[in-house]
Order: structure tokens, then C-alpha cells, then sequence
């Protein structure tokens, strides 16, 4: 029986993860999957930070995830600081997992709303079991909640949800040899043409040395150049270049001799942000800024100063990016994967976790799908709705910022804004909630922590219920803290769980 040929075209992160995923999850007997890519092309590896479903494809791979880390420099990750990002000063964690526990009928962000201006509450790091665990510097995975225990009863330790923090080339360079032991057929040469058949569709890809590579479907992970959807199909790009401000990116390591924070660091600046991302022995930076209030080197030198006293170990990377993505990166028989359907910028470490679900919808898809035409259509809608909010999530951070101290600031401030944050926020201000739709990739509970972290209500005060006694519920809050912090207090260091 012939076999159905998959060809992905590009390596990195993007093309080998990919071809890790679907060499583990197709029956050999049914698919032969090839990778071509060029040795003269470079990956971006950058993407560095990661959100908690990647520990999900360690599962998925069978990788131990103690040989994983070790192998990538790697660390853990209970969420992301921000600093300055709402005035000069100001700092609030974006952690993973719950907040706090239900206070009776009531969740516990609809009762912290309740008191907030009574008993003048103005953070929420104390009351989530990974931003204390994360300040503090300890890590442990989630404790299991004891069998037959109280329901009623807070258990803080199971909340404490995590994901890495890594050397992206060297994961790529993982799943390389994963792919190829799971017989993915490793080609190196640099593509020449596409080729079409009758019906549109690609027949194969021609290299500069003359061999043709065929394939039944294509994945284009081709990186922003999107050699196949964007360049050979001339696929729909929606461009978010008027909305999220920042095109341009510097990227440097350094060496780091202090233990490993198990978080991610966002540290607003003049005209963007920068990153910091512990690794075991050295910190990734970066600085993501806009071009059209800062030139190159005035981004570099502002990085450089911000990293005084540093010992850089890698030249600075300049990075020039179209925030957007492909309205359909599935077209006729490619499916793009990765920056070759599109790019939002790293804010919230969004880039890997899109590889690696897209990756595992398209083969379900393949294994499973009885119609591909359907399975296309609903890819498409899945992949853009789910951009979508992502986008509005990252432009939040943006437009609720208070700072008006440059001019990059101050147009973040009046910029225009999509009519669905305009909702959100909206409903936000007159419910103390917001109702999201299912492809968002974060909940309530991550834009719960933004706008309080941000400060982007005034006062609390249209949520007092005056027959809701917030003097009564203060101890509820105490309780909550301390279990948090003497549950914490018990962890091991972040360091030493590594070692």
C-alpha cells in the first residue's frame, strides 16, 4: 500500500517539533514523513519562555523531563513579572494556576472584587500559590490533593502550575534526533521551485541540486519568509502592524552565576519591553521595541545600559518582525506551521505552545479526519480565532499602562484598539468579568491578574455590596494568604529542585 508523504519544509523549533509530533502520533505503515531544510538558513532561536501545556508534549514525546532540562539548560517557570509596565515602580506577577480559593457560593476573584475597596486591596501575587512560590524562589510540581479529602478544604501546593524555561536551540537539536530515530528522512538542500499540479495543489520541491522532493501534503515551516503559503500561494496575511506597536527585536545572552529564578522577567522601557529568562547558567535577554520611536542602535544602547556589569556571551541579534498571522495556514494541501503562519510577539511565550498544538491538530486531522476539506476549514478557524485573542491579550498589556513618560507611551495610551477589547474591557468595568470565547488560550483568570496588576480600574468601588460584610470576610483573606505562605514555605529552593 503506498504510503501518504508528508514533507516539511524548514527546520528549527517550528519544523523539527512538528516533525517529532507527527512521527510519534502516524503509523509508520501508512506515512513516510521527510524534513528538508537548508544549512545556509538560520533559525530565530529566541523563543526561550513557554506556558504550562508544553510539559503536555513531554507526555505526548515520552521525554523525562528531568534528561529534557539537563540536556537544554533548562528551568522552571511559574509565570511571568512585570515591571514598570503600568507606571515607573510598579510590578505584579502573571502566574499560572488558580487564585486563592472560593470564599462559599462565591469564586474567589468575585469576592476579592467585593472587598477590594473596603479593605483597600490592591495586589493578588499573595493570594496565587505560583506567584508566591515564584517571589520566593522555591519550586515543587503540583501536590495531588489527598484521596477522600474535605472539598471544602484549600489545598495550595495542587495549584501550582509550571512550564520551562530552556536553550531553544538545543530543543530544536532534541527533536532533530528524536524525529530522526521515530524515521523521519532528514534532506538538507536549499529549495529552488514549487511545483504545482494540475489542480493547484504542490507536487513537490525542487532543489538548487537538481533532486525533487514530493509529498501528498506540504507543512511550510519555513519561518516568517513563509516560502510556501505566503511567497508560492499568496495567502491571506493579516497584518496587526497598526495595532500591536512593537516590529523589532535585539536578542543577547549573558552569563549568570546567581541561582535561577523560576520565572520569566517583562521589563517595560522606553519604547517596548525587554526579557529576562533564567536558563541554569546564563539569563537570555532581549529588548522587543518599536522602530518608528527607536532606531537600532538607540534600542542597543538602551539594552546595553539596562545590562551594565554583564558579561555578554553572544554577539546582540537584531530581529525585524510583521506582527499577524495567515487567515487560512491551511491551504489546498500545505499547512503552515509555526512563524510561517504568522508571529505574535513573545509578551506571554505564546510562539512554542502554537507550534506544538497546531502540529498535534493537523495530526489528528491526518489519523483521524474523514474529510480533509472539513478538517482544513476547522484548522483555520481554530488557528485565526485563537490568534485573535491572543492579539487582543497582548494589547491589553499595552492600552491599560498608565505611563506617559515617551512618546512611545503616549501612543500606546490613544491608539486604537480592536472593538473586542473594547468589550472586554467594557465589561470588565461594569461586571468585574469578562466572558471569553472558548479559543481563547487564556482564561479569565490571566486578564484578571493584567487589569489588577495594571491598575486599570480607578477604585473597586461599583463591586461593594452593602449586604456583603467585607469586615467579616477579611480573616477568609488572611487565611488565604498565610496557608499560601507557610504551604510554600515547605518547597524546596528552585535550585536545588534542579540539582
Amino acid at each position: 500500500m503506498k504510503k501518504t508523504a508528508i514533507t516539511i519544509l524548514g527546520g528549527g523549533t517550528a519544523g523539527w517539533m512538528t516533525a517529532a509530533i507527527l512521527a510519534k502520533g502516524l503509523p509508520k505503515d501508512k506515512f513516510h514523513i521527510c524534513l528538508v531544510e537548508s544549512p545556509d538558513i538560520s533559525s530565530v532561536g529566541v523563543g526561550e519562555a513557554t506556558i504550562p501545556p508544553m510539559t503536555s508534549l513531554l507526555a505526548y514525546l515520552e521525554l523525562d523531563e528531568s534528561s529534557f532540562l539537563k540536556r537544554l539548560n533548562g528551568t522552571f517557570k511559574y509565570g511571568i513579572q512585570f515591571e514598570n509596565w503600568s507606571e515607573l515602580g510598579n510590578q505584579y506577577m502573571h502566574a499560572f494556576g488558580d487564585i486563592g480559593t472560593p470564599l462559599g457560593t462565591l469564586s474567589f476573584t468575585q469576592a476579592w472584587l467585593k472587598c477590594a475597596a473596603a479593605l483597600n486591596f490592591t495586589e493578588l501575587g499573595s493570594y496565587i500559590p505560583s506567584a508566591v512560590a515564584a517571589k520566593t524562589g522555591k519550586f515543587h510540581p503540583p501536590v495531588d490533593i489527598p484521596q477522600g479529602a474535605n472539598p471544602t478544604h484549600f489545598y495550595p501546593l495542587s495549584l501550582l502550575f509550571y512550564a520551562y524555561q530552556f536553550d531553544a536551540t538545543e530543543l530544536a537539536s532534541l527533536l532533530k534526533e528524536y524525529a530522526i530515530d521515530h524515521s523521519v528522512e532528514h534532506i538538507e538542500g536549499m529549495v529552488n521551485r514549487v511545483n504545482n499540479k494540475r489542480n493547484g495543489d504542490i507536487s513537490s520541491l525542487s532543489l538548487r541540486d537538481g533532486r525533487n522532493i514530493a509529498g501528498d501534503y506540504f507543512v511550510d515551516c519555513s519561518g516568517m519568509r513563509g516560502r510556501l503559503n505566503k511567497s508560492h500561494f499568496g495567502c491571506e496575511f493579516d497584518d496587526w502592524s497598526n495595532e500591536l506597536p512593537c516590529n523589532s527585536a535585539i536578542a543577547v545572552q549573558t552569563k549568570r552565576d546567581t541561582p535561577a529564578a523560576p520565572h520569566t522577567k517583562s521589563i517595560a522601557m522606553s519604547a517596548g519591553w525587554r526579557w529576562e529568562i533564567p536558563l541554569r547558567d546564563r539569563t537570555g535577554n532581549g529588548y522587543v521595541f518599536s522602530s518608528r520611536f527607536l532606531t537600532d542602535e538607540q534600542a542597543l544602547q538602551e539594552l546595553n545600559e539596562a545590562l551594565a556589569g554583564e558579561q555578554f556571551i553572544t554577539e546582540p541579534k537584531i530581529i525585524h518582525f510583521k506582527t499577524g498571522c495567515l487567515t487560512t495556514p491551511w491551504h489546498r494541501n500545505s499547512i503552515a506551521i509555526g512563524l510561517a503562519s504568522g508571529f505574535t510577539e513573545p509578551l506571554e511565550s505564546t510562539s512554542i505552545h502554537l507550534i506544538h498544538k497546531y502540529a498535534l491538530e493537523l495530526k489528528d486531522a491526518l489519523l483521524c479526519g474523514q474529510d480533509l476539506a472539513h478538517e482544513a476549514k476547522r484548522f483555520n478557524h481554530m488557528f485565526y480565532q485563537e490568534a485573535l485573542s491572543i492579539k487582543d491579550f497582548l494589547l491589553a498589556h499595552y492600552h491599560v499602562s498608565k505611563r506617559t513618560d515617551s512618546p512611545f507611551w503616549q501612543h500606546c495610551k490613544n491608539m486604537p484598539i480592536t472593538q473586542t477589547l473594547q468589550n472586554y474591557l467594557a465589561e470588565f468595568a461594569r461586571n468585574g468579568y469578562i466572558n471569553l470565547p472558548e479559543s481563547s488560550l487564556f482564561p479569565f483568570q490571566s486578564w484578571f491578574q493584567v487589569l489588577v496588576g495594571q491598575g486599570y480600574l480607578a477604585d473597586y468601588c461599583a463591586f461593594s455590596d452593602k449586604q456583603f460584610d467585607a469586615q467579616q470576610a477579611k480573616p477568609f483573606f488572611n487565611n488565604v494568604k498565610l496557608a499560601i505562605q507557610s504551604e510554600v514555605a515547605r518547597l524546596a529552593p528552585h535550585q536545588s529542585y534542579l540539582q
